[in-house]
């Protein structure tokens, strides 16, 4: 049950995504560099000018682009936090 409740929740979320006009995927932070990986293995490179929402299982969080490469894991510094984070992204402006 759980693993229906799981692709559901996976498929709700694709909708949404969809919907609002946001690509999801999985963040890659290397190099001092933001991409988004998406299910098909293409990567979209990202910069300041794209809105960035991560997934922490229950919702998401926006975090800018600045966030996302200079916050690291309180227990493991060399980690970036949002690294392989579901997340999705747009273009636009952020406020």
């Amino acid at each position: 049950m759980n693993i229906l409740t799981d692709h559901m929740n996976q498929t709700i979320r694709k909708i949404d995504a969809f919907l609002e006009h946001y690509i999801l995927g999985t963040l890659i932070i290397e190099n001092q560099t933001v991409s988004l990986l998406l299910e098909n293995n293409d990567e979209i490179q990202l910069d300041d000018l794209y809105i960035i929402e991560v997934f922490d299982g229950s919702q998401y969080h926006r975090i800018t682009y600045e966030q996302a490469i200079n916050t690291f894991c309180s227990d493991a510094p060399e980690w970036h936090l949002y690294a392989e984070f579901e997340a999705r992204v747009k273009k636009g402006a952020v406020a």
